[in-house]
C-alpha cells in the first residue's frame, strides 16, 4: 500500500510538531514538515520517527511557496496550514509590500492550498482558527484581544492601521487573520465538493508556552512561558499543544462520515461554540476568497467546482 502523505507547515515546534507526531502514527503515514529552518526541522523529524521528511517552505515568500508546490507531483492525503505568527513589537512587511501577519497566516496559506489542490483529490485541508476572532471570548478578552477587525482584504494587506500601539495592532492583526482562516474554511467548502477535498478548521484553544508570544515584551513572555502553563486547566477554552495536536490528527484521519467539510472544530473534537456569525456569512466568504485570489493574481474558484 502506498503511503499517505501529510504536509504540516510550521511543524518545528508547538502545535505543528504535535500534529505531525500524531499524524506520523497513523497507518501508512508519511509526514512532511514544511518549515523555514530545515536544520531544526531535521532534528524534529528524527525525534518523531523515520516516516517524517523535511522540506523548506517560507510562507513570507511567494517564490518559496511556488517552489514547494512545483517540487513534487505525488498525491497528498492532507495539508495542515499550521504556520502562523503574531507580531507585537512593530509592523513588518513582505517583499511584495503585504503586512506580514496577513500574508503568512491567511493569504499565502491560501496560495499554498490552491496550488496543492490538484494533488488533494479526495484529501483534506485543515486551517487553524482561534477564539481570539470573537470579541466576547472569555479568555481572549483579558489578554487584550478585541476580536476580528475585518473590513476588506485591502485593509488587511495594509496592516489594519489603528494608531501606533503595536501591541494592540499585533493582536488585532492576529485575530483578524484567524477570522480569515475560518471564513476560508467555510467558503472553500461551499465551492468545492467534499468528495474532492474536505476543508476543516481547528480552534486549538489557548496554549500557553508556545512560541506565539516570541515578539511580546519580556514580562509578557515570562508569564506566557512560565506562569500560564501552570494554570491552564483553570482557564476557559485553554488546551496544550499535545491535546490539540492529537485532536487535529484524529479529525484528519477520521472516516468521512464523521467530519463535516466547512466545519470549525474545537480541541475537544466538538463543533466550536465560539464562532461568530460573520464567519458564516456567505457575502463575507465570497469577498474574502475572491479578493484574496485577485491579490494573488489567481483565477477565481467557481461555486461548486
Amino acid at each position: 500500500m502506498k503511503p499517505k502523505t501529510w504536509i504540516v507547515t510550521g511543524a518545528n515546534r508547538g502545535l505543528g510538531c504535535s500534529i505531525a507526531k500524531y499524524l506520523a502514527a497513523l497507518p501508512d503515514a508519511r509526514v512532511i514538515l514544511a518549515v523555514r529552518d530545515c536544520k531544526a526541522g531535521r532534528q524534529t523529524a528524527r525525534r518523531i520517527g523515520p516516516n517524517v521528511a523535511v522540506r523548506e517552505l517560507d510562507l513570507k515568500s511567494k517564490d518559496s511557496i511556488e517552489r514547494f508546490i512545483e517540487s513534487d507531483d505525488a498525491p497528498v492525503a492532507g495539508l495542515v496550514n499550521n504556520a502562523g505568527i503574531q507580531i507585537g513589537d512593530r509592523t513588518r512587511w513582505t517583499d511584495d509590500g503585504l503586512e506580514e501577519t496577513f500574508a503568512v497566516n491567511h493569504l499565502h496559506a491560501l496560495k499554498l492550498t490552491l496550488g496543492l489542490l490538484p494533488r488533494l483529490d479526495g484529501g483534506r485541508v485543515m486551517f487553524i482558527g482561534s477564539g481570539t476572532h470573537n470579541p466576547k471570548h472569555p479568555t481572549a478578552r483579558p489578554f487584550g484581544f478585541r476580536g476580528e477587525r475585518f473590513e476588506s482584504i485591502a485593509q488587511c494587506a495594509n496592516g489594519i492601521e489603528d494608531g501606533r500601539n503595536h501591541g494592540r495592532l499585533g493582536k488585532d492583526r492576529y485575530a483578524t487573520s484567524k477570522f480569515l482562516n475560518m471564513v476560508s474554511t467555510v467558503e472553500l467548502a461551499r465551492r468545492i465538493p467534499s468528495d474532492r477535498t474536505c476543508f476543516l478548521c481547528l480552534d486549538p484553544g489557548l496554549m500557553p508556552g508556545t512560541a506565539l508570544a516570541r515578539s511580546a515584551p519580556a514580562p509578557l513572555r515570562f508569564g506566557w512561558h512560565y506562569v500560564l502553563p501552570l494554570v491552564t486547566r483553570l482557564l476557559p477554552d485553554a488546551s496544550t499543544p499535545d491535546r490539540s495536536g492529537r485532536a487535529a490528527a484524529r479529525l484528519l484521519g477520521a472516516d468521512s462520515s464523521v467530519v463535516v467539510s466547512g466545519a470549525i472544530y474545537s480541541y475537544d473534537l466538538a463543533r466550536s461554540r465560539r464562532v461568530i456569525e460573520r464567519v458564516l456569512d456567505p457575502e463575507i466568504g465570497r469577498q474574502v476568497i475572491d479578493d484574496s485570489l485577485e491579490l494573488l493574481g489567481l483565477d477565481r474558484i467557481s461555486q461548486r467546482v
